[in-house]
């Protein structure tokens, strides 16, 4: 989930997987409490949505629980997504333009997905969305109280800042293949950004984040930027160590990182 790691406990049970919703994630404990409240009704809902946008879904996808919020399905024994990208580098970049279509999709719904390509398979060669909790309800987020909310709450709700990601994690992934892009496919995932790259300086922090990982990492698979750098870049925006920090240091890594932007000439 968004580079924060498991938010549900996996148990087996047979051909099944029952997730249970973990409400001590690190990320927040308000934010897996809001998720705790959907209750079953709302779970349904919001896999409605889901479906309604074509999202594709595992197989006997169902409720397990409400409290706590579980989930149980057909264990997809297909690959992760993320780990595609250095065995079949165009199938990876289809598959991440799909799941960008259902970002887009689901803009105008109560509904959001995750970015993390590691929530995602392929099976059948279909790209499947293995990881539904905690269930990204844009009307119950809980209001940011520190920087870090701040950022998580862009991450999983703004669809911009979604998109952004989804390219930047793609593109990173891309960098990262011992397999070469053929050029116009990096082209094509290039055009699945939701907009022109616009002022860095006139956005919230988490969009300009996103938006420069995202620019930083299609100018390297394009060959105008070294890998190293994008990656230096990426780390430094770790959402994860970001959350790490005080809140004081938060503040400074802000300013870090806006004077990184201004450095590399993604203004």
């Amino acid at each position: 989930m968004t580079g924060q790691g498991d938010f549900a406990a996996h148990r087996r049970d047979g051909e099944d997987v029952i997730k249970v919703l973990n409400g001590q994630h690190p990320a927040g404990t308000r934010f897996t409490a809001v998720a705790q409240h959907v209750g079953a009704s709302g779970m349904n809902v919001y896999l409605s949505r889901l479906r309604a946008a074509g999202v594709t879904l595992p197989p006997g996808l169902s409720v397990e629980s409400a409290r706590p919020l579980a989930v149980r399905h057909l264990w997809v024994t297909g690959p992760v997504l993320l780990d595609h990208a250095g065995v079949d580098p165009s199938r990876f970049v289809d598959a991440v333009i799909e799941i960008a279509g259902w970002v887009r999709a689901l803009d105008s719904t109560d509904a959001r997905v995750d970015s993390n390509l590691a929530n995602f398979c392929l099976a059948d060669d279909r790209v499947v969305l293995v990881d539904v909790l905690p269930p990204l309800i844009p009307s119950v987020r809980p209001e940011p109280s520190n920087l870090f909310d701040v950022l998580f709450t862009a991450l999983c709700f703004d669809t911009t800042v979604i998109l952004d990601a989804l390219i930047g994690y793609a593109a990173r992934a891309l960098l990262r293949s011992d397999i070469s892009l053929a050029g116009h496919r990096g082209q094509d995932l290039a055009h699945q950004v939701p907009q022109e790259f616009a002022a860095l300086v006139e956005t919230s922090f988490p969009a300009s984040w996103f938006q420069a990982r995202a620019m930083l990492a299609l100018r390297g698979l394009a060959g105008e930027a070294e890998p190293a750098s994008v990656h230096d870049f990426f780390t430094l925006t770790s959402v994860r160590a970001f959350r790490d920090l005080s809140e004081a240091e938060r503040a400074d890594r802000i300013r870090q990182v806006a004077q990184t932007v201004k450095e590399l000439v993604l203004t």
